[in-house]
């Protein structure tokens, strides 16, 4: 997973070559609650601060195009985003898709769960590409 700009959730096929990178950083370990993100990964999360600008979506602009309440939670990669203050990189959306509740997942309504990873990614896990 990649944070841009400390608020925007992206994929790294957003860096289309290392001159888009202002600065890079990585944190390992889980933040306070401060930060309000949480690292649920053993590799980390990658910060990044890039030149270019990166078009993006509001999680309230997401709901109320797909006629839901936009208050709505919203999760991307299957991880519920805690704070209203992330925005998804458009560019980044592999795709978007509604889970309504059921037994298995014990949801309260219907929620978005944007995936920035592709059906091949999911399946096989990432690869990263070389940039030129």
């Amino acid at each position: 997973m990649l944070l841009v700009a400390e608020h925007i959730i992206a994929n790294i096929n957003i860096i289309t070559s290392k001159e888009d990178i202002e600065e890079i950083g990585v944190i390992k370990d889980k933040p306070s609650r401060e930060t309000h993100f949480y690292n649920l990964t053993a590799n980390g999360i990658l910060f990044a601060k890039l030149k270019k600008e990166i078009p993006n979506k509001t999680q309230a602009e997401l709901n109320i195009f797909l006629d839901l309440d936009e208050n709505n939670p919203v999760y991307v990669n299957g991880y519920l985003l805690e704070h209203n203050t992330y925005t998804i990189a458009t560019e980044s959306i592999a795709e978007v898709e509604l889970v309504a509740p059921n037994k298995e997942n014990n949801l309260a309504q219907t929620v978005i769960n944007v995936w920035t990873l592709t059906q091949e990614e999911r399946e096989n896990g990432c690869a990263l590409s070389q940039m030129e």
